[in-house]
């Protein structure tokens, strides 16, 4: 799937989605010169800076793709399931 995700860091309205777009997609966001706040910005989690009042994001995708290594016999969703208690009963 050739596509670049933006998702909103600690949302706090169900309207807050993520957005997906094109993979080849040029995205700006614009720091109003008026905006009384510097916003945070951060990257896959990991590179946090602080944008100012005037300046500009642009994001885009990396030339290069990533290779994930998968540990076989690993399931998210049997993790996700242990972790989070999906299908047990509500009451016991």
């Amino acid at each position: 799937l050739d596509a670049v995700v933006l998702v909103p860091m600690f949302p706090h309205a169900l309207s807050s989605r993520p957005i997906v777009v094109e993979g080849n997609s040029q995205i700006r966001i614009d720091i109003l010169a008026r905006n009384r706040i510097h916003p945070p910005v951060t990257c896959d989690g990991q590179v946090n800076m602080t944008a100012r009042p005037g300046d500009s994001v642009h994001i885009c995708k990396k030339g290069h793709r990533l290779t994930l290594l998968h540990p076989l016999g690993h399931s998210f969703y049997a993790s996700c399931r242990d972790k989070l208690r999906w299908g047990d009963a509500l009451v016991n």
